[in-house]
C-alpha cells in the first residue's frame, strides 16, 4: 500500500478522509487479517439493518454523508441492480490500493434491497468500465423473487436528512 498519509494528504480534497481511511484501511486490515472481506460484508450487512434506507435517492444521500462516495443507480431488474460508487473517497482509496476491497458497501447494498424488497439479496464487485477503473466501483446487486424471506418485517426507513442550501427549503426533514 502506497503511504496513506502522504497519497491522502497531498489531495487537495482529501484531508476530511484521513481519519476514515486509517481506521478503514490501515488499522481494520491489520486486525482482521484474511477475514477482512467476509467480516467487512457481514458489517455492511449490519450497518444496513441500524440504518435501513428506504429507495435508491436516500441511499445516494446517505452515503454521501457517511462519506462511502456518490452512488447511483445504473440499472435495475426484477433480479439484478447494478450500483456504481465514485467520489473522492473511492478515488483516494483506488490511489493507495488498486484492489481495495469494498466489502463493507457491497454488504450495505445487499441488506438494503433485501429490506426494501423482502427477498434474498447478495451483492459482488463487477468490473468497472476501463475508463472509471481508478476512481469508480461497480456493484451488481442479485435478488431472487421467489426466495421470500420468512415472516419479513420490513423495517421503518431512516428519515434521511438531505443536505440544504440556503436558498432551498428542506422539505425531507420532519415537521
Amino acid at each position: 500500500m502506497k503511504n496513506l498519509y502522504q497519497t491522502v494528504m497531498s489531495d487537495a480534497a482529501g484531508a476530511p478522509y484521513l481519519p476514515q481511511l486509517i481506521i478503514r484501511d490501515a488499522l481494520i486490515p491489520e486486525l482482521l487479517g484474511d477475514d477482512k472481506g467476509a467480516i467487512g460484508y457481514w458489517a455492511g450487512k449490519s450497518l444496513a439493518r441500524k440504518f435501513p434506507l428506504g429507495n435508491p435517492k436516500d441511499a445516494a444521500v446517505f452515503f454521501q454523508q457517511v462519506g462511502f462516495g456518490t452512488l447511483t443507480l445504473l440499472k435495475q431488474t426484477a433480479e439484478m441492480s447494478r450500483w456504481q460508487l465514485s467520489g473522492e473517497p473511492v478515488k483516494l482509496r483506488k490511489q493507495l490500493k488498486a484492489d481495495n476491497d469494498f466489502t463493507l458497501e457491497a454488504g450495505f447494498l445487499a441488506e438494503m434491497m433485501a429490506q426494501q424488497l423482502g427477498i434474498s439479496a447478495e451483492a459482488e464487485l463487477v468490473e468497472t468500465t476501463r475508463k472509471l477503473r481508478n476512481q469508480a466501483v461497480t456493484f451488481d446487486v442479485y435478488t431472487d423473487p421467489s426466495d421470500v424471506i420468512p415472516d419479513y418485517d420490513a423495517p421503518t426507513p431512516l428519515a434521511v436528512i438531505s443536505p440544504t442550501t440556503p436558498d432551498t427549503p428542506a422539505t425531507d426533514q420532519p415537521q
